[in-house]
């Protein structure tokens, strides 16, 4: 191999890992942006549960 070759084979190297990790960093965003999605669904549902249950036990209270 010769001057050229080591050099293009660098130059595809850093090419081919910067890409990867753009891969990386888009797909680790994309989870963590449904991960919070989820949970703030999550969250919303057991906040509607709980002021469901207060409402049917003031109901009954009453």
């Amino acid at each position: 191999m010769d001057r050229w070759d080591i050099a293009l084979l660098v130059v595809a190297s850093a090419v081919a890992v910067g890409t990867l990790v753009r891969l990386m960093r888009s797909r680790r965003d994309m989870l963590v942006a449904d991960i919070k999605r989820q949970f703030d669904e999550h969250r919303r549902r057991e906040a509607q549960a709980e002021e469901e249950r207060k409402k049917r036990e003031q109901e009954e209270a009453a």
